[in-house]
């Protein structure tokens, strides 16, 4: 009986024909997936010969693009693991993240701010670059290393990825992610959504999330399909999906929404192959959902993911399956649960803390016992999440547990705030946060985006007032709920990946 090697992140990517496996617009190029391939096998070489070995802990900062990709899957199949760093960061960000991380290289695009943190950091520190569809580093390509399907380094238990959590409520912590989450967490997101090999994703989320990597990259090279690798312009995107033919993207709800505005400026409802679009990282507000598949025409899926899980972890069903507005849908390849302060589920429909566990769940955080001992136990990870759900299985998501406003007691989900603004026709973006109060310990403040007519309105006479919104939210919320105090903004402060810094506004807004 012959014993097949384990199938690790590289080894999903079957496919070897001269379909496109990754488009590049500006300037335009294709790398088959015959080249991917050819390119995989020559940077493992390539790699060797530079000393990158099983174990090693390999920073990336780099835009998105097949060099990131390539260097990526590379890494990877070598047994080290890949830390993936935002490419904006200034460099003494860039210094603290390459020394808590511990990376004993970087490989970079040539940018400046990466050149000098690594200098500043002590690590040693590679070029690389896509030419002539060969990976080279420090202006070299490899020689073949190996061949498709043979063992893979390090096995499924090999680190791939650390990545730091968001930050939204506390300080960052980093997620060692398996080779194994990540196969688990890329088959759960192609057999959701089914996609195939004539599916084209138009890559819009940054590379160096598990958003951007496996629910866009990943699931898509998998399952054989092309992913179109633009540089993300609202304004383009409607054109560029058209003309390659794009059949389904993945974003956070604030960039739904910016696609959203585009396509009502056009004279005519855009032209497009999308058969789905989906709406992950955050919070997907209903109006949104609802303008959205009114303009567009096609059902825009909400799913649930966190870094701890490799990404997915819910998701709606694309139709004729059932899509239920206000939730993240059902749990897809892990188990889900709404736990008590003592690890036990609590009954259907009432609220508790989100847990989740299955092969996409990580086992710890990365040197950090206290916070490991917090959030998991048995295999179970608390999400820090509140949420119920249905007697079927349908997730709600109520708030995060740190954001939620407590007001003399009451718990005030900021998600319900923020849906009812977004129904009034001014208001373009909402984000509600606790403002500190004498009386009630705590009180709901929001800051509101308006629309670009309601904002040319309010700099006359007759504009949109925080007044206003405060009386539109009087006849909607319970008088516990509605706003104190509403300060109007020409943006709201985001992290890289698009999701709001909640944690940050109250100081914004005191400014």
């Amino acid at each position: 009986m012959t014993v097949s090697p384990p199938v690790g992140l590289r080894q999903l990517i079957t496919r070897s024909d001269r379909h496109p496996a990754l488009v590049v617009p500006q300037p335009h190029a294709v790398l088959s997936y015959a080249g991917l391939q050819q390119a995989l096998e020559r940077a493992a070489g390539r790699l060797a010969a530079l000393g990158v070995r099983e174990g090693d802990r390999v920073g990336l900062v780099a835009a998105n693009g097949p060099a990131l990709i390539v260097a990526f899957l590379a890494i990877v199949d070598s047994g080290a693991a890949v830390a993936p760093l935002n490419p904006a960061l200034g460099v003494p960000e860039l210094t603290a993240e390459l020394a808590d991380l511990r990376v004993s290289r970087l490989f970079h695009d040539g940018a400046a701010t990466a050149i000098a943190a690594a200098a500043a950091a002590g690590v040693p520190a590679c070029v690389m670059s896509m030419q002539d569809g060969q990976l080279r580093v420090d202006g070299m390509a490899g020689d073949p290393r190996r061949a498709v399907g043979d063992q893979l380094a390090g096995g499924l238990d090999s680190l791939a990825l650390l990545l730091h959590t968001s930050g939204t409520t506390s300080k960052p912590k980093t997620v060692p992610i398996r080779q194994r989450n990540l196969v688990a967490s890329t088959g759960a997101v192609a057999r959701t959504y089914e996609l195939a090999g004539d599916d084209v994703t138009m890559c819009v989320m940054p590379l160096f999330h598990v958003h951007g990597l496996v629910a866009t990259v990943m699931a898509t090279l998998s399952t054989g399909g092309t992913v179109v690798l633009p540089r993300f312009r609202p304004s383009a995107f409607w054109d560029e999906a058209r003309r390659y033919g794009a059949t389904w993207y993945t974003a956070v709800p604030t960039i739904h929404a910016r696609l959203l505005t585009q396509a009502q400026a056009l004279p005519a409802p855009p032209d497009h192959r999308l058969r789905f679009a989906r709406s992950c990282s955050a919070p997907l507000p209903t109006v949104l959902w609802q303008r959205y598949e009114d303009a567009i025409g096609v059902p825009l899926v909400e799913a649930y993911g966190m870094t701890e899980a490799a990404h997915q972890m819910t998701s709606n069903p694309l139709p004729p399956g059932e899509r239920r507005p206000g939730t993240v849908g059902r749990a897809t390849g892990i188990e889900v649960a709404a736990l008590d302060d003592d690890w036990r589920p609590v009954p259907a429909g009432e609220e508790g803390e989100v847990a989740v566990r299955g092969p996409s769940v990580v086992d710890e955080y990365l040197d950090n016992p206290a916070a490991t001992q917090a959030s998991f136990r048995d295999g179970w990870f608390r999400t820090g999440d509140l949420g119920m759900l249905s007697a079927d299985g349908y997730l709600s998501l109520v708030g995060r547990l740190k954001e939620l406003i407590n007001r003399a007691g009451e718990k005030i989900s900021p998600y319900e705030v923020e849906d009812v603004l977004l129904g009034h026709p001014a208001v373009a973006e909402a984000a509600a946060y606790p403002v500190p109060d004498e009386r009630y310990g705590e009180q709901v403040g929001v800051v509101v985006v308006l629309r670009d007519a309601a904002r040319s309105r309010s700099a006359g006479e007759g504009g949109t007032t925080p007044g206003e919104l405060i009386a539109y939210c009087a006849d909607r919320l319970a008088a516990f709920k509605r706003p104190a105090r509403v300060t109007i903004l020409p943006e709201i402060p985001k992290g890289p990946t698009g999701k709001i810094q909640r944690r940050n506004l109250a100081g914004l807004v005191d400014e």
